[in-house]
C-alpha cells in the first residue's frame, strides 16, 4: 500500500476483529485472524509508515457485564455500573450504558486504552453513537452516548489516538462531537450492503444535502482538529477472480464527482477498498496530488447561496486556500442512471442514455468576486484535466451533464 498510495496514513480494521473479553472486560483480538497478535501487526505496518486502527462501540460490553468482569486494579464489578442493563449504543444487545460515572469507571476505560496502546493502536472508530445513528426516516436510533464517549475519548487521547465518531450524527451537537472526537459522520453508511456492489450512485449523491447541515459550523476544520466524515471512498474496487469493477458507480464522471466533493469538504478520506484490486486509473484518481492537497488543507468548503433549494441539482461549493487562491467545485448531481448521462463526446465512461423528465444538462457557474475576496478577474485551472482554462472576467460558467463535476483552482 505504501508503494501504491504513499500519502495514506492509517489501515483500519472494521468490526469483527474481536470476539472475547479478558478478565477485566477489555476487548481481545481474534487469534484465528491475528495469530501473531495486533502488536506484531502494528509494528509491521509502522515499518511501512502506517498506523493501525480498530472499530469499537460506545459503552461497556454486554459480555463483560454479564460475565462478572471486574475493573483492573479494583474489586469492583462492571455489572455494578449497569444495574438496569440500558442500551449502550445504536446496536441493541452489544453494550450497556453506564448509569453512574466516577474515577473508577474512568480507570476501566484507561485500562482499555493502555492495552490498545500496547498493541500500537492509533485510530479508533466508535460506531452507533448518539444522539444520531439513524436513517432518513428515523435520524436518531442511538441513546445519548456523550457521557461515556467523553470518558472513552479522555482515555484514548492519552495515547494520541485519532477518534472517529459514527454514524449520521446530529449536527446540532457539533460542539460536543468536536470536544470528543476528530471526525463525525454526517449521514448513513455509503455501502449498499448488496451482494453485487459496494455502493450506489444515489447513496453518493445524497451526501450533498446532509453535508450542507455541517457547512459553516465553527467547530469544523483543521484549526480545531475536527472534520466531517462523508464515509468511505469506495471508488474502483474490483473482484479478484475476474477483475470486474463492483463499486456500483454509474461511470467515471460520478467517480470524479465523488472524490472531488470529499476533497472539497476535507472529509476523512478512507478508500474502503483493497488497493491491490484497484486498477491503475482509479489509483491515480485516489492519489491525485492536487486532490489530496485540497483535502489535506483541512478547510471545509461552503455552498454558494445561488440556489435557495438545498436539493438543487446545481451545486457550487468553494473554499479559499490562501489569499491568492481558491478552489471551486461545480456539480450536476442529477443521477445519470435516472437522468441522461453525458454523450460519449464529453464524458469518460461508456453508458447508455436513459429517458427522464430531468434535464440532461445544466449550466453551472459562480461569480469570481464571491470566491476570491472581491476580485474581478482570475486565472482558472481545471484540476482533473490539469489544464489552464485562461483568464476570466467577472464570472465562470460551464455545462455539466448528469453526474458530472468541474473542479477548478481560481487564482489572482
Amino acid at each position: 500500500m505504501r508503494a501504491k498510495l504513499p500519502r495514506y496514513e492509517y489501515i483500519n480494521l472494521d468490526s469483527g476483529w474481536h470476539k472475547d473479553m479478558d478478565n477485566f472486560g477489555r476487548w481481545l483480538f481474534r487469534s484465528d485472524l491475528f495469530p501473531s497478535g495486533l502488536a506484531a501487526l502494528s509494528k509491521h505496518l509502522a515499518s511501512n509508515g502506517h498506523k493501525l486502527g480498530v472499530y469499537l462501540l460506545p459503552g461497556i460490553p454486554k459480555a463483560a457485564v454479564e460475565g462478572g468482569c471486574r475493573i483492573k486494579g479494583h474489586d469492583v464489578s462492571l455489572s455494578e455500573y449497569c444495574p438496569n442493563r440500558l442500551q449502550g449504543n445504536a446496536f441493541s444487545g452489544t453494550t450497556f450504558m453506564p448509569e453512574r460515572y466516577d474515577d473508577v469507571l474512568q480507570q476501566y476505560f484507561d485500562s482499555i486504552a493502555e492495552l490498545f496502546a500496547s498493541w500500537g493502536i492509533r485510530y479508533v472508530k466508535l460506531d452507533g453513537c448518539g444522539p444520531g445513528s439513524g436513517d432518513e426516516v428515523v435520524p436518531s436510533l442511538a441513546p445519548d452516548c456523550r457521557a461515556v464517549l467523553d470518558m472513552m475519548a479522555r482515555s484514548f487521547r492519552r495515547y494520541d489516538v485519532w477518534i472517529e465518531l459514527s454514524w449520521y450524527l446530529d449536527h446540532r451537537f457539533a460542539s460536543d462531537w468536536q470536544r470528543i472526537g476528530n471526525g463525525a459522520r454526517v449521514f448513513t453508511d455509503i455501502e449498499s450492503y448488496s451482494p453485487k456492489s459496494l455502493t450506489t450512485t444515489a447513496r453518493v449523491l445524497a451526501r450533498w444535502y446532509y453535508t450542507r447541515q455541517w457547512a459553516g459550523l465553527t467547530e469544523v476544520g483543521g484549526k480545531n482538529g475536527f472534520f466531517v466524515d462523508l464515509d468511505a471512498v469506495v471508488v474502483g474496487m474490483t473482484t479478484p477472480w475476474d477483475g470486474k469493477c463492483i463499486d456500483g458507480l454509474y461511470n467515471d464522471d460520478i467517480r470524479r464527482t465523488y472524490i472531488s466533493f470529499w476533497a472539497l469538504t476535507s472529509s476523512v478520506f478512507c478508500i474502503g477498498s483493497d488497493p491491490r484490486l484497484l486498477p491503475e486509473k482509479y489509483l491515480e484518481m485516489l492519489h491525485h496530488p492536487i486532490i489530496l492537497d485540497i483535502q489535506q488543507s483541512g478547510i471545509m468548503a461552503q455552498p454558494l447561496p445561488y440556489y435557495s433549494d438545498p436539493w438543487s441539482y446545481r451545486q457550487v461549493w468553494w473554499k479559499q486556500l490562501d489569499e491568492k487562491q481558491a478552489v471551486v467545485g461545480l456539480f450536476n448531481i442529477v443521477n445519470p442512471s435516472g437522468g441522461r448521462a453525458a454523450p460519449e463526446s464529453v464524458r469518460s465512461a461508456a453508458t447508455s442514455d436513459a429517458k427522464s423528465t430531468i434535464p440532461s444538462r445544466f449550466q453551472v457557474g459562480f461569480r469570481i468576486a464571491d470566491v476570491l475576496n472581491g476580485a474581478r478577474a482570475a486565472s482558472i485551472k481545471d484540476v482533473w484535466l490539469n489544464e489552464e482554462l485562461g483568464i476570466f472576467q467577472g464570472n465562470f460558467t460551464t455545462i455539466l451533464y448528469a453526474g458530472q463535476c468541474k473542479l477548478v483552482l481560481v487564482c489572482r
